[in-house]
């Protein structure tokens, strides 16, 4: 597919089901979509769209809701606000907003409508691209009220598309069991009924992310039966493996390339601008809004882990400020042997939504939570020996507690600046324990998360406040 095509055609011919608004306004008007949705091109560009929609809500946000929070980072005074690692998120901050997931869910309602009416008009489609793009459209709607759920909670749920009169704007928000079993995990059984096994595009919402998904959603809810069936069956699939260690970067850099990576948003400044996450992380026209932790600093700078190769190739060891994550920069060193980063509205970043090695540790952690140890520490000891490291014995980790630290550690390293970290805290119940010793250092007087666990989850903005009476706020925000 010519992404870049489609996307032009999107924006001219299917505007109506673009609005990151949709939730705000009532509709004056009948919405005419006669015009569209007549032929297998408008589906693709309207799949396209769902695409484009992504690479907004991963711009920013992907670092926000994932990593800012957490132990990887610590917020540049000068240049970034305090608040994300201090715990002190207000309705006001960057990525309060869950907009940009409803634009997205909005474009994927949209699909599922009208896939079937440009099916009838066009029977000679090969139907098992018809059942591709549906479920593309239901992987999609599925990751974005689960990232919904993962953030804030409960929330609002549309299934179908806002573009008619006659259709309330304001909806009250759904409790997360009900988001859960009543749209996300039927959206992915769904899926798995229509995928075509043979689309294995990592730019492509496909059976690998179904499963990926439906693994992650197991864990999340703490079903560790659940999650080792969906992981059998991912590996009875033969799609992935671990990516050799000799070209580990490769998950960043051109993960198309890997047999590893199962899902990832793919972006081209040159026609989706640059991504706004090279301005958190390092850029080379502007100061970085987030610095590396010290956490992270002083293990991959540690002479005793110089074997551990995701160091080097995750943060740029050479720049004192360690403000620069090079993890998603290919190699560029000028004469004098430093990094050179491109401008922020020149960044391309591939965001690796889900990779076989964040499978293969949930699978371990299940196995550790069923105190089924020898799996754990094989499955451990896959990722940890790609990446140099001498294999883990038996009698290192002997009981359940200290498996648990060290599957919890190798997701840390491994998936550092990749959207887990903050996540793999509140999955295991152990935000508190590890992230109010470090909010004390950073400001004395910040409450940290014990005082009052509702702040795990994001304030909703005031923007969504305002736009819909029938919302609540988070508490204890205001």
């Amino acid at each position: 597919m010519n992404r870049s095509f489609y996307i032009l055609i999107l924006t001219s011919a299917i505007a109506f089901s673009g609005c990151s608004k949709f939730l705000d306004k009532k509709p004056q008007t009948e919405i005419r979509t006669s015009a569209f949705w007549q032929t297998e091109d408008d589906i693709k560009a309207a799949i396209a769209g769902m695409y484009s929609g992504m690479q907004d809500v991963c711009s920013t946000n992907f670092l926000f809701w994932g990593d800012s929070r957490s132990d990887n980072f610590v917020d540049n005074p000068k240049y970034g606000n305090v608040v994300y690692c201090t715990n002190g998120l207000t309705s006001a901050i960057n990525g309060s907003d869950w907009s940009p997931l409803y634009t997205v869910i909005g474009r994927a309602n949209d699909l599922l409508k009208h896939i079937p009416q440009v099916k009838a008009l066009q029977p000679g489609i090969d139907p098992k691209a018809i059942n591709y793009y549906l479920s593309e459209a239901r992987n999609v709607r599925a990751y974005c009220y689960f990232q919904l759920v993962k953030v804030w909670g409960d929330a609002p749920l549309w299934t179908i598309p806002f573009d008619s009169i006659g259709i309330d704007p304001y909806k009250t928000r759904i409790p997360v069991n009900v988001l859960l079993d009543s749209l996300i995990i039927p959206d992915l059984l769904m899926a798995l009924s229509l995928s075509d096994p043979n689309q294995k595009t990592v730019w492509e919402a496909n059976l690998g992310l179904t499963y990926a998904m439906l693994i992650d959603i197991c864990m999340w809810r703490h079903d560790n039966a659940g999650a080792i069936s969906w992981y059998d069956k991912l590996v009875a699939s033969k799609r992935y493996s671990l990516e050799p260690t000799a070209t580990w970067k490769n998950l960043f850099i051109a993960p198309n390339k890997t047999v590893e990576n199962i899902w990832s948003i793919y972006w081209d400044w040159t026609t989706d601008g640059g991504a706004g996450i090279s301005g958190q992380i390092g850029a080379g026209n502007t100061n970085s809004t987030h610095k590396i932790s010290d956490v992270i600093w002083n293990y991959f700078s540690a002479t005793a882990n110089s074997k551990d190769i995701r160091g080097a190739q995750s943060i740029d060891l050479k720049v004192k400020a360690h403000d620069k994550t090079l993890k998603y920069y290919a190699v560029n060193l000028d004469a004098k042997g430093a990094q050179i980063y491109p401008a922020n509205n020149q960044a391309n970043v591939y965001f690796p939504i889900y990779r076989f090695a964040d499978m293969i540790l949930l699978r371990a952690e299940a196995a550790n939570d069923l105190n089924d140890r020898t799996t754990a520490l094989t499955l451990l000891n896959q990722v940890h020996t790609r990446a140099g490291l001498t294999a883990y014995a038996d009698t290192t980790l002997r009981d359940s507690a200290t498996m648990g630290n060290a599957i919890l550690k190798e997701r840390q390293y491994e998936f550092f600046a990749e959207g887990r970290r903050f996540f793999d805290l509140v999955r295991n119940g152990v935000v508190a324990k590890v992230m109010d010793p470090l909010i004390k250092i950073r400001k004395p007087d910040a409450p940290g998360f014990a005082i009052d666990m509702r702040t795990i989850l994001w304030p909703l903005s005031i923007t969504v406040l305002n736009a819909n009476p029938k919302l609540v706020q988070n508490q204890p925000y205001n």
